[in-house]
């Protein structure tokens, strides 16, 4: 651990009545921060570089430098080196505050681990981490929290409450929220008590363990989302010219492209619209993308290669990304994936309700879940095929898998069966 201090003045703070305030730099990781002090000193206690040399001065920050060494050192060194400067003063500030009792704003330790997972690429599980505390925050009326708050008291009252409260305005009241929210805030609670707790030397900062006795509802059953051979038929029957154009270069109705991306999703064996949006290899007659959503806990990052075939191919022509740079061109058309994908959602609201469609609410991923039922209970593709195809791996399979060359050719067959049973065809527009 590297954690070093030292009193400093600055001249740009430099009050009205002419004194300074006394700062201590902190240095950790070769990362700098300030803490303040209780401490002025005036043009004559300076030395013209700023220097302090007043005897007395000194002694006091002298002092206090090293108790707040002392403090530091109370951290287990690899606690302390995984710690930001950030976190250091705000242990610092903490501790003196309550009179060395350890204190930790849980709010601010959650908004934190949300910057860490997004800046590790893990965008989705940041999101459902901030959702999560800003929902957190508005049970409380308040934005901080403090981890000794956090009681199975607590946490069944907001429970009671997320269940109890009606949908938000233009929002669809979700049924996973208690489990999800709940779920998150368990997590971020065990996080910080492994920052901050080091069980092996005796330090138990965060002595509560809520979760203990408190039970995280369980996840409601998923919705079976998939839908019938004649409706999925029906959407590739969907006329273009209905909806909103989303730009003057890309005159792409909403409606249009929803139903485009549903059918090539359900072409591309239930391909993402996040994977769609980001991937970038396409030889001839293959895209192969590392699935977003599992790639980074996966020891071959999730990757896999789906053949297009020649009924989905004017599909995949259709919004081709002529610079190259990547498979389609929906970045140049939606800032993010995220805006592409609620794009998406909204076109399949107006999808769902044409004639022989009749899907209430349809969504995006219901193009996924329809592959894998129509091919296991029409085409009878066998389990396994189907798991590979949606490249799913079980646990028995993950670390075998390691050692074997994937093999494609089942999943193509099983895709191009699928594909023939339905009578897929592009939109001819």
């Amino acid at each position: 651990m590297s954690t070093t201090f030292k009193a400093v003045v600055y001249a740009h703070h430099r009050k009205e009545d002419g004194t300074y305030n006394v700062k201590i730099r902190v240095t950790h990781n070769r990362k700098r921060k300030h803490l303040p002090t209780s401490i002025f000193v005036t043009k004559e206690d300076l030395t013209r570089g700023l220097k302090i040399k007043n005897a007395q001065v000194n002694d006091t920050l002298k002092r206090n430098i090293e108790n707040y060494q002392k403090i530091v050192a109370t951290l287990p060194i690899e606690r302390a080196n995984a710690m930001s400067v950030e976190q250091i003063v705000d242990y610092l500030q903490n501790y003196n505050k309550n009179n060395g009792i350890f204190e930790l704003d849980f709010i601010a330790f959650g908004r934190q681990v949300v910057e860490e997972t997004r800046a590790a690429g893990r965008a989705g599980t940041a999101r459902s981490y901030e959702t999560t505390l800003n929902s957190l925050v508005r049970y409380l009326k308040r934005d901080t929290l403090s981890i000794h708050e956090v009681t199975v008291k607590l946490l069944t009252d907001y429970c009671n409450w997320l269940i109890e409260q009606p949908a938000r305005p233009n929002r669809v009241k979700g049924e996973r929220a208690p489990s999800s929210y709940l779920g998150n805030i368990r997590i971020l609670h065990n996080k910080a008590k492994a920052m901050y707790n080091d069980e092996d030397a005796g330090v138990i900062r965060i002595p509560l363990s809520p979760f203990k006795r408190f039970q995280v509802p369980r996840q409601p059953l998923t919705r079976k989302r998939s839908i019938t051979i004649e409706q999925l038929q029906a959407i590739m029957r969907v006329p273009r010219r209905v909806g909103y154009q989303n730009c003057k270069k890309y005159p792409t109705s909403r409606q249009e492209l929803a139903r485009d991306m549903f059918l090539l999703s359900f072409g591309l064996i239930g391909m993402n619209s996040v994977d769609l949006y980001n991937c970038t290899i396409i030889e001839g007659d293959r895209i192969t993308y590392q699935r977003t959503k599992t790639s980074s806990r996966r020891a071959d990052h999730a990757t896999i290669s789906v053949k297009i075939e020649p009924c989905v191919m004017p599909l995949v022509e259709k919004y081709r990304d002529r610079t190259g740079k990547r498979v389609f061109d929906f970045y140049q058309r939606y800032t993010t994936a995220s805006g592409f994908n609620g794009y998406i959602n909204r076109g399949l609201k107006l999808v769902g309700k044409m004639e022989g469609v009749g899907v209430e609410d349809l969504e995006f991923y219901a193009a996924r879940h329809t592959w894998a039922t129509l091919a296991r209970n029409k085409a009878k593709v066998d389990k396994a095929t189907i798991h590979e195809a949606l490249n799913h791996v079980d646990e028995q399979m993950r670390v075998t898998d390691i050692y074997i060359d994937r093999d494609y050719s089942q999943q193509d067959a099983a895709n191009k069966r699928v594909l023939a049973l339905v009578g897929f065809t592009a939109p001819q527009d």
